[in-house]
């Protein structure tokens, strides 16, 4: 399956599913960092003292079966004013599923997010950022806004923090970026804890999704 172009993102968003689809922030000057595939035990907590120290707010796309396992986790990410979000409940690629079984995907890892937390969201994001037009069109049609991103950096290699940090120095967000990264990788959090003051210093902020 080939990736999603950017023109095509551009043209879901501004026109085809308006309101439905978002690869990046309408306006402002912040951008958003964005985490999948969590909680994870050992480093969701990680992750959320490298944005506690620094002041930043993200927005965390989970999955349901490990937060069957850590609830307790999600409910922190929530206290500590952070978005949730469905990333699946067993993260299973969207184009292979059948209208009913994606709808049974987003939908009990929505209401288990409900659940715990008492709040409700009807963002997601697919897993792998893999979709095709049937699903484009179950997402509108189910009523989610389906959360792409404008850059990443590839830390699902999970192929060490230097490597990691030569990608986030070379390409730092931009302003309505929509950033995508992981918060079951050490790697990612390491690195996040050397740029995150740096990017900060240069003036750039950060901003969770309006749910």
């Amino acid at each position: 399956m080939r990736p999603i172009s950017e023109i095509a993102k551009q043209l879901l968003q501004d026109r085809l599913l308006s309101g439905s689809f978002l690869w990046r922030l309408p306006s402002g000057v912040a951008a958003a960092l964005t985490f999948d595939d969590g909680p994870d035990p050992e480093y969701t907590p990680l992750m959320l003292d490298v944005l506690a120290r620094h002041g930043v707010k993200a927005t965390f796309f989970v999955v349901g079966e490990p937060v069957e396992k850590s609830p307790e986790l999600l409910r922190r990410i929530q206290s500590e004013g952070h978005a949730l979000a469905s990333h699946t409940h067993t993260h299973r690629e969207l184009p292979t599923l059948t209208r009913a079984e994606m709808e049974w995907e987003l939908g009990t890892c929505r209401k288990l997010i409900q659940d715990i937390t008492g709040n409700d969201s009807m963002l997601m994001r697919p897993p792998r950022g893999r979709v095709s037009v049937p699903v484009l069109w179950r997402t509108k049609a189910l009523g989610y806004r389906l959360i792409h991103w404008s850059r990443t950096y590839s830390d699902y290699r999970q192929d060490g923090a230097q490597p990691l940090l030569l990608r986030l120095r070379a390409m730092a967000p931009q302003p309505q970026d929509i950033v995508l990264l992981h918060d079951n990788n050490r790697y990612t959090a390491e690195a996040l804890g050397v740029m995150l003051p740096q990017w900060l210093a240069e003036g750039r902020s950060f901003a969770k999704l309006p749910s």
